[in-house]
């Protein structure tokens, strides 16, 4: 699970990424799903609030721009669209409700952490089961998804968390609950 609390070196420009949790249920279901198909994400499952992004910065500095991104925004829940793919990556695609597209555009105000192409109107949310499906397995593994359905078809994001990549796993720097002031605290 994530490791809380825990801060990672600063050398260099690091990765971050601002993410919910799925539930425990839907994490184990998943990574399950991932064990018998032989396939992987990237660490932890998690719902990317804005794709990763470069961070050159002091991480106290992107604790404090997150925090006020996250001022006064409320818990919300997701809900299960589909699978969906593009070439050797498979997800569950959430839908972009109006509080996590809002919250979407506010993580992308954060200073010297530009967007990507990906982010904005072509922000998908999604749990990502597999990442570099080798492309002559790939229409199996997707036949075999079609007869799948997650545990939950949707779950409450009541806290966010800020982390950072290290060694192809995320590792948690802050979380930030949802529905309180959180500037100046």
């Amino acid at each position: 699970m994530p490791l809380q609390g825990r801060l990672m070196g600063t050398g260099g420009k690091g990765l971050y990424s601002v993410v919910a949790w799925p539930t425990a249920e839907l994490a184990e279901w998943l990574l399950e799903v991932q064990g018998r198909l032989g396939l992987c994400g990237f660490g932890e499952p998690h719902l990317n609030l804005r794709v990763p992004f470069e961070y050159a910065g002091d991480p106290q500095t992107l604790i404090q721009e997150v925090r006020r991104c996250l001022d006064g925004a409320a818990p919300f829940e997701v809900e299960f669209l589909r699978w969906r793919k593009f070439p050797h990556i498979i997800f569950l695609e959430y839908a972009l409700s109006g509080p996590l597209q809002r919250l979407h555009e506010r993580l992308l105000s954060i200073p010297g952490a530009p967007g990507s192409p990906y982010d904005g109107e072509t922000f998908i949310p999604h749990l990502s089961l597999a990442i570099g499906v080798c492309a002559w397995a790939e229409n199996d593994v997707w036949e075999t998804l079609q007869t799948l359905n997650p545990p939950q078809s949707r779950f409450a994001v009541s806290a966010t968390s800020l982390t950072r990549e290290s060694g192809g796993e995320l590792r948690e720097v802050h979380t930030f609950p949802l529905g309180e002031v959180l500037v100046g605290v």
